[in-house]
């Protein structure tokens, strides 16, 4: 079914560019009311059902209640694999649909099922992602009631793993269910092309039909452009039972991911001089062609930057709704996408309808994964189906549908026959059949290096995970700094979100702003690279499901661990992959989200300050136009400065082209910044820059001279200050208890901080080791210097020589330098510097640092000033939606589950780069500032129970993997570093 347009769609229809259209019925048919009912809602559910359940005499209404669409075990049926549950529902034929032909159409089945009406079977069907017919008319009577029973089984050869990779049994009902009225003669098919002439000016709109009967007929066809007005109209007789109308359009305005302009078709057909059956389309005039190694729309080559997507519902598991379509096509063009690749199976009708109507190119890929290889044990024994015969009619069927169901969307412009698959005949078979049926979109195949040189199975280049700069060797294909000579190459996963790497992610959640500088690099360098058609983030959407805790069979026969294939990620009944999203299940955005849209911003600007510039002149700033379609002036541009703002005119650059902007003049100061932003609409965000005029005045002071108080007893140094207090533990050679006023800012250190990855346990999954354990004062000494006191300690850790110098003066300044060596290692940094054991009266973090991109939004952890409330605990609870953003969560169910509450928001938790300032401050206002040129990194969080400052020369994240840009910092024989913390708010 298509969906209809409310007001809060044509809203947002505006914000986002599209053109408001009337409300539009797929089809309409004479003298029925409404011939297309959705029968979605409570259904009867039973998990054993009785002898001879189909049969219309047996009582069901004590039977379970279940919601449809939706899976089973999210609603707390625990059913298994290979064993058949029953959904029953009584539903009610309207009187009017006498004398028409009635079906059933089922939009999604996971993964087997059989179909019964009124005692009477109908059919079965294999797959779980495409829309399959029932013809019931025979065995209902319009007027009266009629009972459905649908028989299901979650079956563990299902080529589509579906249920293997979400790590529980998908199955049940998971897309709409409608009751369907039509004529006796009526279109079996009814296709759509549109060729553009060689100048992709005027266009040859064809019309291929098939009808359900060889008796005469009239059709009657009319096309509306983007504004409703009638712009063709012919009516003719229809000689056979199928063949082809073509109709010549004169420049129609063309669709495309930047301009989607939808026009309307309404197909009619005439029995006599009556109107029986009117059938609508949303279409679009646009061309796809592979030329050598681009790929081109309406002439134009485009990139494309994007996302896998699957479907989720946060509770109701493998399913969505048109909101939740609605909303990931909405985050898409927020985040600057502008293609989605269907993982790993079709999409629903909604979907494709959004993605036509708010412009969004789509790889639909058939329901086949995992053939032959990366399948858990369960599976393994029946997944190399690549060869079998006995299996190619379920690789048939589910293509054939997901082609003729989606083949009049202009939205999808890829056929994909399969993920990650062993090649073999089916999937020859498959493109065979896709190109015998539909040639105006190419076809692609993951793992095309499997494919022997003697056959033609793909005609885009399919390469998974290539490194940061573009290098990729798979099963003998090879792109080098993403280049390709012989076809375009879509790297359609690329950059892999977090989500293995779980001992990273439970202790910093800063590695999801570090993964974003992957994907800036991975995108710039493809735009520029020749033959690299563009690539797509694995994922979009968090991939974790909360089942009910109580549902049985955790660990038995779902939630099963299997370390060939996945990490223990998981900590209770939120099972799957893992949170492998830019957002969450909610559709809350994660800080992956922020770095896409800089990543894939179509407006770039080059410089991230300008060290060059005059007062009273203009401002230069070099930009990129990264639009495929879309000339500069289209956009708005605006600038604001010192309170000055304005809008920039005559900015012509056209698509894939660099130029220049020119600010107006203005007194401009160094130290300042301009405000630069980018809009679609004049409302939708595409970028916003903040330029750095010259470079930041920043000096480090060291301490001061003055009159700081040092006594010595036997064990200890007692040292007094302005306003503070504090020891030295002699034997220990380390600071202790420094008071502030009521408040203990520093209960111990300075300790060293040397992490380093440990042995890889699965994937991306590798433990952290802390090298710097079981500190042993060897030797200490101090002496007072102008009132600076100068500590020197010397000792070991475990393998580590380390010396450090503090000094301390009067007004609360620390310096600290320490020096670090070992006998040798060859282990790469996670991080390298200082940490120190604080008090427990701290309320808040602040934070002004160097930051990756210049501008975030609120609350982003890596946005380049920012505070975090110590304090704050939002309420959160299992399977229920959180009323707040991703960064305040204190609580991750599958990482931590279901009990464990975090000491800290992720917002306060994630380390701070290239750091300014970084202050800790108490509700007394005392506090930590930590001091530096914009080279260290800071980080608090509760270790092992204690409230821990680390203070890092160095860091990286040696986890992300996958292809994704890591430091890979050696640890040095010897290496050292110096740190500056000042204390804050002495009286």
């Amino acid at each position: 079914m298509k969906i209809l347009y409310p007001l809060a769609l044509l809203a947002a229809a505006s914000l986002f560019g599209c053109t408001p259209q009337k409300q539009l019925k797929e089809f309409e048919v004479k003298d029925v009311a409404n011939p297309a009912i959705i029968l979605n809602g409570t259904w009867k559910f039973s998990m054993i059902p009785p002898e001879n359940y189909w049969e219309n005499d047996l009582d069901f209404q004590d039977w379970s209640d279940i919601r449809v669409p939706g899976e089973c075990q999210m609603q707390g049926f625990a059913i298994q694999h290979d064993r058949p549950y029953v959904y029953k529902i009584e539903f009610e034929v309207p009187a009017d649909y006498e004398g028409k032909e009635v079906y059933l159409n089922f939009y999604g089945v996971y993964s087997y099922a059989r179909v019964w009406v009124n005692g009477e079977y109908i059919r079965e069907h294999s797959g779980g992602f495409t829309k399959w017919t029932c013809d019931i008319g025979r065995v209902v009577t319009p007027g009266e009631k009629a009972v459905l029973t649908v028989e299901i089984m979650d079956r563990s050869d299902d080529i589509s793993y579906g249920s293997g990779y979400a790590k529980h049994q998908i199955g049940g009902i998971l897309r709409d269910v409608e009751l369907v009225a039509l004529p006796p003669q009526h279109f079996k098919q009814l296709y759509v092309e549109t060729e553009l002439d060689d100048r992709y000016t005027d266009a040859e709109l064809k019309i291929l039909y098939k009808l359900q009967r060889d008796t005469p007929a009239r059709i009657k066809v009319e096309l509306f452009d983007t504004g409703n007005k009638l712009v063709k109209r012919l009516e003719r007789e229809l000689d056979s039972q199928e063949g082809i109308i073509s109709i010549p359009v004169s420049n129609p305005e063309k669709w495309d991911a930047e301009h989607p302009n939808l026009y309307t078709l309404s197909t009619t057909l005439i029995e006599g001089d009556r109107e029986t059956l009117t059938q609508s389309l949303r279409i679009g005039f646009r061309e796809v062609e592979v030329n050598g190694n681009s790929l081109l729309v309406n002439g134009r080559p485009v990139k494309l930057r994007g996302a896998c997507r699957h479907d989720i519902h946060p509770a109701l598991g493998r399913m969505t709704t048109p909101e939740y379509d609605l909303k990931d096509v909405l985050l898409a063009k927020e985040c600057n996408m502008n293609f989605i690749r269907t993982s790993h199976y079709p999409p629903s009708e909604a979907f494709l309808d959004y993605c036509d109507q708010y412009g969004i190119y789509v790889e639909d890929e058939t329901a086949v994964c995992f053939v032959g290889s990366h399948r858990t044990e369960v599976y393994r024994s029946s997944g190399a189906t690549q060869d079998d015969e006995e299996f190619t009619g379920r690789y048939m069927s589910q293509l054939e549908e997901m082609v003729q169901n989606h083949r009049n969307h202009p939205s999808v412009i890829i056929w994909s026959i399969g993920n990650e698959n062993v090649f073999g005949k089916n999937f020859t078979k498959s493109f065979q059949w896709v190109k015998s049926q539909d040639a105006t979109r190419p076809v692609i195949y993951s793992y095309p290096g499997q494919v022997p040189d003697s056959l033609r199975n793909y005609e885009i280049l399919s390469m998974h995970y290539p490194n940061w700069q573009g290098n990729l060797v798979q099963y003998g294909m090879e792109t080098k700094a993403f280049e390709y000579k012989q076809m375009p190459a879509l790297f359609d996963e690329w950059a892999h979100v977090s989500c293995y790497n779980n001992f990273e992610l439970k202790e910093d959640p800063n590695v999801r702003s570090f993964w974003g500088q992957s994907l800036d690099s991975m995108w710039t360098y493809t735009f520029e690279a020749d033959g690299a058609l563009g690539g797509a983030i694995w994922c979009m959407l968090d991939e974790t499901f909360m089942l009910p805790e109580d549902l049985d069979g955790f660990t038995r026969w779902w939630g099963i661990l299997d370390k060939n294939v996945i990490p223990a990620s998981y900590m209770g009944p939120c099972v799957g992959y893992g949170e492998w999203g830019i957002v969450d299940t909610w559709r809350r955005k994660k800080p992956e989200f922020w770095a896409t849209k800089k990543a894939y911003s179509p407006a770039r600007l080059l410089v991230k300050q300008l060290d060059k510039f005059e007062p009273g002149k203009e401002l230069v700033l070099p930009v990129h136009n990264r639009f495929d379609h879309t000339n500069l002036n289209e956009l708005l541009i605006t600038w604001d400065y010192a309170g000055l703002s304005g809008k920039l005119e005559n900015h012509d650059l056209e698509p894939h082209s660099k130029g220049e902007l020119l600010i107006p003049a203005c007194d401009w100061k160094a130290g300042e910044k301009v405000h630069v932003s980018f809009y679609r609409n004049d409302t939708l965000l595409v970028d916003r820059y903040a330029l750095l005029l010259g470079k930041r005045a920043h000096e480090l002071a060291g301490c001061v001279e003055g009159e700081l108080e040092v006594s010595e007893m036997e064990d200890r140094i007692h040292i007094k200050g302005s306003g503070f207090k504090a020891e030295i533990n002699k034997s220990k050679g380390l600071l202790e208890n420094l008071i502030a006023g009521e408040d203990t800012l520093i209960s111990s250190g300075p300790y060293i901080n040397l992490r380093v990855p440990g042995i890889g346990q699965q994937y991306s999954t590798l433990p952290m080791h802390d090298l710097a354990r079981n500190w042993s004062c060897t030797d200490f000494w101090f002496n007072t210097d102008n009132g600076i006191v100068n500590l020197y300690t010397k000792g070991t850790y475990k393998g580590l020589n380390t010396s450090f110098h503090i000094k301390i003066d009067q007004k609360g300044l620390i310096e600290i330098a320490y020096e670090v060596s070992h006998t040798g290692m060859d282990k790469n940094v996670q991080e390298a510097g200082l940490k120190f054991l604080t008090g427990n009266s701290f309320i808040e973090l602040a934070w002004d640092r160097n930051s990756y991109f210049t501008v975030y939004p609120e609350n982003h952890p890596g946005r380049p000033t920012g505070k975090a409330d110590l304090r704050v605990r939002p309420e959160m609870r299992y399977r229920q939606k959180p009323q707040h953003e991703w960064e305040m969560d204190t609580k991750g169910f599958y990482y931590f589950g279901l009990e464990e509450e975090l000491p800290y928001t992720n917002l306060a938790r994630s380390l701070k780069e290239n750091i300014y300032e970084y202050v800790l401050r108490t509700d007394s206002n005392t506090g930590l500032r930590v001091i530096s040129e914009g080279s260290q990194a800071c980080r608090f969080d509760q270790i092992k129970g204690k409230n821990t400052l680390i203070i890092n020369d160095s860091w990286d994240y040696n986890s992300l993997l996958w292809g994704n840009y890591m430091k890979q910092i050696p640890v040095e024989k010897s290496f050292n570093g110096q740190a500056m913390i000042e204390l804050i708010g002495l009286i």
